[in-house]
């Protein structure tokens, strides 16, 4: 019976190998193979003997010294299974022979032991003695037994070394993935992340822990001889470095990532850094908030701090957040109080009458592009919102704007007040700038001899006009401030004739009336632009015709200071002349001329430029398409822009020029609403205004034809 278990028992532990032979004789088919080199050829042989003869002495000793010799030379880790397998098969085994062989089977059968003795007869029979063989099997099972007890602590702590590693990486690895970039740790960091990293850290600790024990267990088992050490890299690149989840742990030098020091320096500088960023976050929204509560009460010379942040301040918080809403926040609020400051001051230019108008024009327009600058940005922002993470700083928006949905509609209602604040300065410079224009016609009326002068605004009929009035509807002033004065009366035959003049004050200083191309009172003049240039002359372009035919007549006039004609250029046109501009940068002028001439209701859509000197009869011209009727001109680094109007006046059409009048670009605004245009107005290449004297019709655009304001609601832009 206790064979039968034996046989049984060992059967389980070796592997399952069935050879055909049907009978085998030890002496003749086994022994053989240990008098020569070829004993591992003899296991399949001795083992299918064993089945059959499981009492034989020579075969238990024999296998047991087969499966010693794999158990040794098995690496005792990465082969631990098949070690330990074969160790408790060499134990078994070699207890086996302990009870099977004595000094008689030995003396009886030495030929079967031949590899235990190096000394042989002269008949090639072994001269074995009991000792040698006992000497064997006894050391045999003692080591096969220490192997079994000690090697299982052993693989133990190192598979539980391997493991604790394996998690702590996986962890930081999967850490990786759901956060971008180490600054997104730092802001995004909660209880949550917090449990994460010590599942790291504690992985990455008990993998030192048992690291050690490990070492200890390999201590106490002398044959084991892996003489392991621990190497140590820093993690220095998140997303780059500590991804390596496969780690070689069978080589002499075992490098590990330091999880441990790495979450030991992130969470440090939560703690100092990222803690103190958070409360200046909250002291500056505090400040902000303290200035914007005296803004609202402001009045005139008030002390508020419109700067209560320092720019470093955002710049800590770009440090860690590129895009940073709260940033974006911070500084918006900053420039609005810089803005609404600007905006409020203006009130005292509303009774200041020691400010030119040209200044109150030039400082409210700042406040104007400045607006235009702060919705670009607030535009800016609000795209950027979509892009930002906003947990980063959820507990911020939750604590001062309501949570994360009322922070982003409270970017959305600034563009509204922008808007509000845009329009009010808008209106400050429609005011002004109609105020300039009208401004030499509220002066006190001049006088000069018998002559009676009225002042006329350009847009009134002559049939409401009274006879033998000289009305003045042009004023201009040079550089050594000489006004030039200029317009026409009706004679006695409601003929219009034109003049012009200068004074200073009252005081007219001479006074010339127009001399015509025709015979007395056959003439209908009009002067329709002036224009003060160079050292002061005066040019003007008169547009005559002969009151009972259809001729008629276009000049360029140019006048010295005292009123002398210095030259007269006809010009070969069939259009009535609109405007006169000098050429910025250049001692050329341009005037322009639209229309039927013989004064036919047909709207005009191009546009003919004649260019010229003052100081002579020559003039180059060009006729250019501007979609519409002629309604201002600006001069700008981008080049010259007409804008024109269509005939219902619900279109706006802007074209960009170069010096040579050719097209470089185009563009259109349709309105709801028709709107006539009285004046134009260019206080810089980002203003351009277009403006009515009625209640609604001021646009403004810039030198990239680019509508930056209109008071009428926009229907359609592009061409």
């Amino acid at each position: 019976m206790k064979n039968i278990i034996f046989i049984i028992s060992l059967l389980i532990l070796l592997p399952n190998i069935n050879y055909a032979q049907s009978e085998l004789d030890y002496e003749d088919d086994i022994n053989p193979y240990f008098l020569g080199d070829s004993v591992d050829l003899v296991f399949p042989l001795l083992f299918d003997f064993f089945k059959s003869n499981n009492g034989h002495p020579a075969t238990n000793i024999q296998l047991a010294l087969i499966f010693e010799e794999r158990y040794r030379n098995a690496h005792p880790i990465s082969d631990y299974e098949a070690a330990i397998a074969n160790a408790q098969r060499a134990k078994l085994l070699f207890g086996r022979a302990r009870d099977l062989i004595d000094e008689r089977e030995v003396r009886r059968n030495a030929w079967y032991y031949p590899n235990f003795t190096n000394q042989f007869k002269r008949n090639g029979k072994p001269e074995v003695e009991f000792d040698s063989v006992r000497v064997i099997h006894e050391k045999g099972l003692k080591e096969a037994d220490s192997f079994l007890t000690y090697m299982p602590a052993i693989h133990q702590n190192f598979m539980k070394m391997v493991e604790h590693y394996d998690l702590s990486s996986k962890n930081f690895v999967r850490i990786n993935g759901d956060y971008n970039s180490l600054k997104d740790i730092y802001l995004l960091y909660d209880a949550e992340l917090s449990q994460r990293f010590e599942l790291v850290r504690n992985s990455y600790d008990s993998t030192l822990i048992y690291f050690k024990k490990y070492k200890e267990a390999a201590n106490d088992y002398p044959p084991f001889n892996l003489n392991q050490q621990l190497a140590f890299k820093e993690i220095q690149t998140y997303r780059l470095d500590g991804l390596v989840i496969q780690t070689d742990f069978l080589v002499d030098e075992i490098e590990l990532w330091d999880y441990s020091k790495w979450i030991v320096q992130v969470q440090k500088l939560i703690e100092t850094e990222i803690d103190q960023l958070r409360k200046d976050i909250i002291e500056i929204e505090s400040k902000l908030a303290s200035s914007f509560s005296e803004m609202d009460n402001w009045t005139p010379n008030d002390s508020i701090d419109v700067d209560p942040i320092e720019k470093k301040s955002i710049y800590k918080i770009r440090k860690y957040d590129l895009n940073s809403p709260v940033a974006n926040v911070f500084q918006y609020k900053d420039d609005k109080l810089d803005l609404m400051n600007a905006q409020k001051s203006l009130a005292v230019y509303d009774t200041a009458i020691d400010i030119s108008n040209q200044v109150k024009l030039y400082t409210i327009n700042r406040v104007f592009q400045q607006t235009i600058a702060l919705e670009n940005q607030l535009k800016k922002y609000n795209s950027e919102i979509e892009m930002s993470n906003l947990n980063k700083n959820k507990v911020f928006y939750k604590k001062y704007y309501g949570g994360i949905e009322d922070f982003k509609e409270y970017f959305k209602s600034e563009e509204g007040e922008l808007l509000n604040i845009r329009k009010e300065t808008a209106n400050r410079l429609k005011r002004q700038i109609i105020e300039q224009f009208e401004k030499p016609f509220s002066q006190e009326i001049p006088c000069y001899r018998r002559i009676q002068f009225d002042w006329q605004n350009l847009e009134y009929q002559y049939d409401s006009l009274a006879k033998n009035i000289a009305f003045i509807n042009f004023s201009k002033t040079n550089v050594n401030e000489l006004e030039y004065f200029g317009g026409y009366y009706l004679n006695a035959d409601s003929v219009p004739q034109g003049f012009y003049g200068a004074k200073n004050g009252t005081t007219v200083s001479w006074y010339n009336a127009v001399s015509s191309n025709y015979k007395s009172n056959k003439a209908w003049q009009k002067i329709t632009a002036m224009n003060v240039v160079g050292g002061g002359d005066l040019n003007y372009l008169l547009y005559e015709s002969h009151i009972d035919s259809l001729d008629f007549r276009n000049q360029i006039v140019v006048s010295n200071e005292k009123g002398q004609i210095k030259n007269k250029i006809k010009v070969d046109t069939q259009e009535k002349p609109v405007e006169l501009v000098a050429l910025r940068n250049s001692s050329l002028q341009l005037a322009f001329y639209q229309g039927d001439g013989l004064g036919n209701a047909v709207w005009p859509n191009t546009l003919t430029i004649a260019k010229f000197h003052p100081d002579s009869t020559d003039y180059s011209i060009k006729e250019i398409d501007i979609n519409g009727k002629y309604e201002g001109v600006f001069q700008t680094d981008a080049g010259i822009i007409i804008l024109s109007s269509s005939e219902d006046q619900k279109n706006i059409f802007a074209t960009l020029l170069d010096v040579d009048f050719n097209e470089l670009k185009k563009s259109s605004f349709s309105f709801s609403a028709a709107t006539e245009i009285n004046y134009y107005y260019q206080l810089s290449d980002e203003s351009l205004h277009l403006i009515s004297k009625s209640e609604k019709g001021h646009f403004v655009f810039n030198d990239n034809l680019s509508l930056r304001y209109a008071d009428i609601p926009v229907s359609k832009e592009g061409i």
